[in-house]
């Protein structure tokens, strides 16, 4: 004969709070009361939530009192029939198994060996059973005030008081005294303007140290502007006036290489006129020597905390042009750089804060040794 031991099992927790299965464990039935779930917007049901615990072995008799009646069998047989079943659950789960018992739940042993158990969605309350959830949607309440509220009337006291005052003062009198009814009770009301108040306050400011800013700029690059125009002014000043005694301009010396390699044909060449222009570049190059020395002081002692710099003034491919570049450099107090790459590079190193002060370098340099293409090697 079979058996349904879960059928009995499901039908006997609707009956019972408590339901032990001898040698096995014990069910618990708890009950609950209906929830909210405001995010889905349903209302469950109460309903009796299910446990298990396998400490509790004791027979109460209730599971085989209920096979014994059903199947019209002795207790002995309906209490075999359950040990058999035990015995079936107890081997599944040994082995791994996951042991389903229908609408009650699933039970299976963790790593620990211990029986677990996951209950069903069934409702066990014979009270609820078979009520579905129930949705519901928030009432949505206008909190506005109606302009034309009607006032609360008068307590009788005072309504039979201003009747008889009416009815007995003269037309010119004054009017009868009232009390004062309060007034509805309104929700505080910001006005939009002291709302954006603050916003707009901040806006403002914003823009007032913007134009600050954009004007701090033009005023800086207009005077470094200023400042290299008057350098430009200063070249062109000294190029284009002519020297008495001499049909020539007052030229700035050109690149050291040319007049060392024409120094026999100028010899031969050179007159009275030549020796003066000579005296006039020599006092021209030792006032900007002396700027430059003065220049290179103050650069030195400026130096900490700045950048360095490297300006190559000439490539030469003789080395006597290059040693004869780096001693007059020498001389005017720089700190030569010197590099034998593509021939002999001959420069100066220096740090510096400011862009405008290697624009400064740059046409000391050009007025000193006549070298027009002076080019950047490190900034």
């Amino acid at each position: 004969m079979q058996i349904d031991i879960p059928g009995h099992i499901e039908k006997l927790l609707f009956l019972h709070d408590t339901l032990t299965i001898p040698s096995f464990g014990t069910f618990t039935a708890t009950k609950t009361a209906a929830t909210a779930d405001y995010i889905s917007g349903t209302v469950a049901p109460p309903s009796k939530s299910l446990t298990f615990s396998e400490n509790i072995i004791t027979d109460d008799g209730i599971l085989v009192n209920d096979v014994a009646i059903s199947h019209g069998i002795s207790a002995e047989e309906a209490r075999r029939a359950v040990a058999e079943y035990v015995d079936k659950i107890q081997g599944l789960l040994n082995q791994r198994e996951i042991v389903t018992l229908p609408a009650v739940g699933r039970l299976y042993k963790n790593y620990v060996q211990k029986i677990q158990f996951l209950p069903d969605t069934t409702n066990f309350s014979p009270e609820s059973f078979g009520l579905p959830p129930l949705q519901f949607s928030p009432i949505a309440r206008s909190r506005e005030v109606e302009k034309n509220a009607e006032t609360p009337p008068p307590a009788p006291g005072v309504g039979s008081a201003i009747k008889k005052s009416t009815t007995t003062t003269p037309p010119s009198s004054a009017p009868p005294s009232q009390t004062p009814l309060p007034a509805p009770m309104l929700e505080p009301y910001t006005p939009a303007a002291a709302r954006s108040g603050g916003a707009g306050w901040a806006t403002g400011l914003g823009i007032v140290l913007l134009l600050c800013a954009f004007a701090g700029g033009y005023w800086l690059w207009q005077h470094q502007q200023d400042k290299l125009a008057e350098v430009e002014t200063d070249i062109t000043e000294r190029t284009a006036n002519p020297l008495p005694g001499s049909g020539k301009t007052n030229e700035l010396p050109k690149k050291v290489e040319k007049p060392i390699a024409k120094e026999d044909a100028t010899e031969t060449t050179a007159g009275a006129n030549e020796e003066e222009l000579n005296k006039k570049v020599k006092e021209s190059i030792a006032e900007k020597t002396e700027a430059a020395r003065e220049e290179s002081k103050t650069s030195k002692i400026t130096a900490k905390g700045s950048r360095e710099c490297i300006l190559v003034v000439a490539t030469l491919r003789e080395k006597a042009n290059a040693d004869r570049l780096e001693q007059m450099l020498k001389e005017e107090g720089f700190d030569v750089y010197f590099l034998p790459k593509n021939g002999y590079q001959v420069g100066i190193r220096f740090n510096y804060n400011k862009m405008s002060e290697v624009q400064q370098k740059i046409v000391v340099l050009q007025n000193l040794t006549g070298e027009k293409e002076i080019w950047i090697k490190k900034k």
